[in-house]
């Protein structure tokens, strides 16, 4: 296979299972697309897409500075938490008064494509991320340090994204047809995956700290 094409499919196959999981950015997809309908969604999406591109072509050149600022990667965590329990507030209040507008609909400030890359840029989680699997990558030689290939490995990665992207999108498309009599119970189940994803990023933030603090203690 020719290495640009292995290059290629590596990002989008990581990407694509990356970008799976409950996230911050894919749930807030899914309900942009519940409450805004698909093309607010897709400029999300796109939004974000590119602020995590412009993150991974600064984790291949920025490994050690991101390893040395400890403290900003905490003030972004600390950002990303607060912005979690505010969406998963609004999706609450939705639930518990669906004939009443949130009082501040935090995903309605911006504009869906500014809002996709706001939340994205503070969502810490992709650069360990993106970190890690550059490194496996380069070790398998299947990514080259300065080697050239990183167009075809950011394209592969924005392809990956979006199509994961795609399935909460269409997922929220669906869900907002289905439940349609009842929206109460759509946005109670939205809000219950931002209260995991809270929790997520609570318990990663505690072990952010616990291993740092072992490292001083060492």
């Amino acid at each position: 296979m020719p290495r640009f094409l292995t290059v290629f499919l590596a990002g989008l196959v990581v990407s694509f299972l990356g970008s799976l999981p409950l996230g911050t950015t894919n749930v807030a997809a899914m309900q942009i697309s519940i409450d805004r309908g698909l093309l607010p969604a897709i400029q999300f999406s796109l939004g974000s897409l590119m602020v995590e591109l412009v993150y991974v072509r600064l984790s291949l050149f920025a490994v050690d500075w991101l390893h040395r600022n400890k403290t900003f990667m905490r003030y972004l965590n600390g950002v990303t938490l607060l912005i979690l329990i505010l969406l998963m507030l609004e999706s609450f209040h939705s639930a518990l008064y669906p004939e009443n507008n949130a009082p501040v609909a935090i995903s309605q400030v911006l504009p869906p494509l500014l809002f996709g890359m706001f939340l994205c840029s503070i969502s810490t989680a992709q650069i360990p991320f993106w970190l890690g699997w550059s490194t496996i990558l380069m070790e398998r030689k299947i990514l080259y340090p300065n080697g050239g290939m990183y167009w075809e490995y950011l394209l592969g990665i924005g392809l990956g994204t979006f199509l994961a992207n795609g399935i909460f999108i269409y997922t929220g498309q669906w869900a907002g047809e289905s439940f349609s009599n009842n929206p109460a119970l759509l946005h109670g189940v939205i809000g219950s995956f931002y209260l995991i994803t809270a929790v997520w990023q609570i318990w990663r933030m505690w072990k952010s700290a616990r291993s740092n603090a072992a490292s001083s203690g060492n």
